[in-house]
């Protein structure tokens, strides 16, 4: 985190090379001599620019004589010898400059993955700041919920699971104020200077039960040091969709000989169609390429204006910026932002500081249905014949129109629907006003006791319209009028911590104590109405509607929720070499049980820093060696439902009269926390003059008392209850790596990668030996002793070469012919990927830079419904080319088994690994040399092209990277949800364009 210090200590070291230049290595701390991470160290006078690591380590070219500028501070390299380089750490601090001391911040002493603005810079801004961390940082998996933008991603870190299903997600800290996933895209990347990633218990336990899964936490820009600085970036790029790895549709002449070849096969099967030759020639001339007529170029543009100032007693920074991606599906307008933000930080007295930041961001957003039939565009564009016309055409060879002038849309195209209809007249807009921010104040009470108070808050206004026009093919299908739903939303959620910090150093020893409370509530409000009968298509406010639908059509509800702590934190080392973390947090939660509604919860870390002892001291080899073990308990309540803990009244009318009836849920008082014993022991290392670097870890979660519903018999009501049971154990390994292959003074070379390997055991469940996952969309079962979120499904043998029969092993493991669902067995196969991380590569030479990113993920499966819809042979609908690949004769080795009515059946044949290796971003940059900008106004100058998802690698058939296969079957707040479980038809990945510049004044 770039911020202003208070203290600075440099040790640093004159490696070998010229005499003009050399390595000069140095570590930076904070106000609390911890290490510090992304500090900006330059050399005066020049271009040259480095950044802290996690260890506070930086190497740069400079020669003797030079002086460095860190944080606005200036420090001179006086020594004219290879040995140490010694700096002036006497001078006084200036009186402006400002400690941010809260322990909510996280030491930068204690293990973490920090990513700065440089590494997410290049990516499209439309991209959500949680899908951008994908690959960037050992143990976090991101996965696109789908791949229209604006969209959000499932996060997880360190395999962090439940029992029930849904996204353990971890918390995002911006500024202060708490976060979740679905607001990640109302942070404009631009305004980002680093994002840090706590896996530690030791830190989580801070945070409470949202910290229970890890925590994120986003730090906006503010100005450095020095005079007034403007800064614009801007970007024009265009996006469209990419093909779906292995697939193939079938034009019109191979459709129709397949259709003709089923018939030939057996005429009275009734899966084929007996064209005549003529008739086969005379349908090839119409050849749809639906894709075509349903996606489209989408332009992006993005636009980004900030001004910082630090002078003085006051620093501040403001920033605007607006982001449009049109998406790549026709008649929509896709994504739309404008972000705003504005921060400050004052010392409005020697032993005064305030500051506060606020963002806000409206946005709006429309995409295309994603469901299981031909309402689907990306259903029509693979299903749909390619001899079907798009529109009706009259006998003239017209395109025919209806009373209100729209284009008649041709539903006899094999889905028997006509998806484009929908998708040009219905209304489906989100929009989304978005206001965040925290306030502090920080007071030295005495000598070494600092106070802090901060407050946080989230304001959230999302309002959605869906209109079905009456002109629509949909309604006339219904016979229903137009109608409208109208779904708003108001949500204020807040934050309010104190806490007293007591630091001191003396000798060697360095001493952080503290002691803090907190307070949240969330407040959500949710109105909907629905009608139905507008005057015409135009007109569309519900005071128009004929009739308001009642019967749970129309509705309002609201829902609050509190959590309190209290938490005492301490934090010591001696000399750097010894260091020692603790921390305890009481926490209430008003979704527990009555019985259980407090929890205590704890954890510790120790750390040696080997390369500090006398024998590594003046090491050229070994530069940093930490050997780092923590352990803690977290609570986590994310799984208890609002209101579970209380007996309601269900309200009605029954046969015309006002009534009460019980709800079905039954409290229990005892239900309470699910927790988390996180245990990991860590290694972080820099090599060889700081040119190897990189950090080690293995980690192990054990998760008791999972949140189960407790079902009663039907014969005692049928109501249910909640309950605690069930244990997990998560364990891993995480390597980051960072080589610094040359670095010279016009030549830099650097290579990077990370890689985790996550392994799941069910310990214990509820009573059972086997349990079977409630409401997931495909069949999956927990085994006591095995990985959960098995597929529990039938499993396929293969087809017979002899008779061209679909072969499957019964339930003992024996082939059959007969297919029969109760021969479903657990698969020992998972969505859950065992591996997964990042690599690429960065360098500059002579002012270009060249910045290349990939995501990989391998060790799950999903459940392929797409491929098995578009090879069944069944139905009239469009294939893919390898559905041809089916047995005709005795001693074919074909893909697919002899046709017959029963289709294509639910069973491992469609269970598919989903490996993949993404290239996901290269980007070429140019910095125009800073001499030629010496009597300009400008600083810097940068222009760049970059290309997002380049390719794909992956044995799957589709998209391999769908957190949600579709959102009308299963969303994240779904219950049995599981990430990338199946493929459905869902928005596809798109491959974006662009240019770019970045000048600063």
């Amino acid at each position: 985190m770039r911020r202003r210090l208070t203290s600075l200590s440099l040790l640093a070291f004159l490696g070998l090379g010229t005499l003009a230049f050399a390595q000069v290595t140095g570590v930076v701390n904070d106000a609390n001599d911890f290490p510090e991470a992304d500090v900006e160290v330059t050399v005066k006078g020049t271009d040259k620019v480095a950044f802290t690591d996690e260890n506070g380590n930086f190497n740069i070219d400079a020669k003797v004589g030079d002086t460095l500028v860190i944080n606005g501070k200036e420090f001179k390299v006086t020594s004219t010898s290879l040995g140490a380089l010694k700096y002036s750490t006497t001078e006084n601090v200036a009186l402006d400059e400002v400690v941010i001391t809260s322990i909510f911040e996280a030491p930068a002493k204690a293990g973490q993955t920090i990513v700065n603005s440089d590494q997410i810079k290049d990516f499209n801004p439309s991209l959500s700041v949680d899908q951008m961390l994908g690959g960037k940082v050992s143990g976090l998996i991101s996965q696109a919920q789908s791949g229209a933008p604006g969209s959000t991603a499932n996060v997880t870190i360190r395999g962090a699971l439940g029992l029930s299903g849904g996204v353990k997600s971890p918390l995002y800290v911006v500024d202060g104020t708490y976060m979740s996933e679905t607001d990640m895209n109302s942070i404009n990347p631009s305004d980002i200077e680093t994002i840090k990633v706590l896996k530690e218990a030791s830190q989580l336990a801070i945070y409470g039960a949202r910290g229970a899964n890890g925590v994120v936490i986003v730090k906006t820009k503010t100005a450095k040091k020095g005079a007034t600085t403007v800064s614009y970036s801007s970007r024009i790029g265009v996006t469209n969709m990419m093909d779906l790895p292995n697939i193939k549709v079938m034009n019109s002449s191979q459709l129709l000989n397949f259709q003709r070849g089923l018939y030939d096969l057996d005429p009275t099967a009734g899966y084929g169609i007996d064209w005549t030759p003529a008739e086969i020639a005379e349908l090839s001339k119409t050849n749809t390429n639906w894709a075509d007529e349903s996606y489209r170029t989408g332009i992006l543009t993005s636009n980004h204006i900030s001004i910082s100032s630090n002078e003085g007693n006051l620093s501040q920074n403001f920033s605007i910026g607006h982001d449009k991606d049109q998406g790549a599906v026709i008649y929509y307008k896709g994504f739309e932002r404008i972000t705003s933000s504005y921060n400050f930080t004052s010392k409005a007295k020697d032993w005064l500081r305030v500051g506060a930041n606020v963002n806000g961001s409206y946005q709006t957003r429309d995409i295309p249905r994603d469901r299981f039939n031909a309402q689907s565009v990306f259903n029509a564009v693979l299903e749909n014949q390619p001899y079907a016309d798009v529109y009706i055409y009259d006998d003239q060879g017209n395109i025919t129109y209806d009373q209100w002038g729209y284009p008649v849309y041709n539903p006899n195209n094999g889905g028997g629907y006509p998806t484009l209809d929908e998708m040009a007249k219905m209304y489906n807009r989100t929009r989304q006003f978005k206001l965040f921010g925290s306030a502090y104040v920080e007071a030295d009470l005495f000598k070494n006791v600092t106070a802090r108070s901060t407050f946080g808050a989230t304001y959230v206004r999302l309002q959605q319209e869906i209109f079905n026009r009456g002109n629509t093919y949909l309604a006339q299908l219904l016979g229903s009028p137009a109608s409208k739903t109208d779904d708003s939303r108001d949500n204020l959620n807040y934050n309010w911590r104190n806490e007293i910090s007591y630091v001191n150093s003396w000798d060697k020893h360095n001493l952080r104590a503290t002691v803090a409370s907190e307070f949240q509530k969330y407040n959500n409000y949710r109105m909907v109405i629905a009608g139905r009968g507008f005057p015409n298509n135009d007109l569309v406010t519900q005071n128009l509607a004929q009739e308001i639908l009642g019967g749970g059509s129309s509705f309002t509800n609201r829902s609050q929720i509190v959590r309190y702590g209290y938490i005492g934190a301490l934090s010591y080392d001696y000399d750097r070499k010894y260091m020692l973390d603790a921390y305890i947090r009481r926490d209430g939660t008003s979704l527990a049980g009555w019985n259980s509604m407090y929890g205590t919860f704890w954890g510790f870390s120790v750390g040696w820093d080997i390369a500090r002892e006398e024998f590594l001291k003046g090491s050229n080899v070994v530069n940093s060696l930490v050997i780092k073990g923590s352990y803690g308990e977290v609570g986590d309540d994310s799984a208890l439902t609002t209101y579970s803990n209380l007996n309601l009244i269900s309200l009605g009318f029954y046969n015309g009269q006002f009534s009460g009836t019980p709800s079905r849920n039954i409290a229990n008082a005892d239900v309470s926390w699910e927790t988390n014993k996180k245990l990991n022991l860590g290694l972080e290392f820099a090599l060889f003059k700081n040119k190897l670097t990189g950090s080690a870890a293995y980690f192990q979660d054990k998760r008791n008392n999972f949140i189960f519903p407790n079902q009663f018999s039907y014969t005692n009501g049928g109501y249910r209850s909640f309950m605690n049971a069930g244990q997990l154990t998560t364990n891993g390994l995480e390597l980051d790596l960072n080589y610094e292959v040359v670095r010279t003074k016009n030549f830099d070379l650097s290579l990077y990668g990370n890689i985790t390997n996550v392994n799941y055991k069910v310990n214990q469940l509820n009573g059972t030996s086997q349990l079977f996952v409630s409401g997931s969309a495909e069949n999956l079962v927990h085994i006591e002793g095995q990985t959960p979120y098995q597929f529990y499904l039938v499993r396929w043998a293969g087809v017979n070469s002899q008779t061209g029969e679909a072969q499957y092993y019964d339930i003992d493991g024996n082939i059959t012919t007969t297919y029969d669902g109760g021969d479903a067995v657990a698969t020992g196969k998972t969505p859950l990927p065992k591996v997964f991380g990042g690599f690429g590569l960065n360098t500059k030479v002579y002012g270009f830079d060249l910045n290349a990113d990939f995501t990989y993920s391998a060790g799950g499966y999903s459940y392929n419904n797409v491929y098995q819809w578009i090879t069944d042979p069944n139905g009239i609908t469009n294939k893919d080319v390898s559905a041809n690949d089916y047995w005709r004769n005795p001693g074919d080795n074909a893909r697919f088994a002899r046709p017959d009515a029963s289709g294509h059946q639910y069973s491992t044949q469609f269970l598919e690994k989903s490996d993949y290796i993404l290239f996901r971003s290269l980007s070429l940059g140019y910095n125009l040399d800073k001499k030629l900008l010496d009597n300009t106004p400008l600083k810097s100058l940068r222009i760049y092209g970059q290309v997002q998802n380049l390719a794909m690698f992956t044995k799957f058939h589709g998209n391999p990277v769908q957190g949600t296969g579709s959102s009308e079957s299963s969303t994240v707040s779904s219950t049995g949800y599981v990430s990338n479980s199946f493929a459905g038809f869902g928005y596809p990945m798109t491959r974006t364009y662009s240019l770019g510049i970045n000048v600063s004044f």
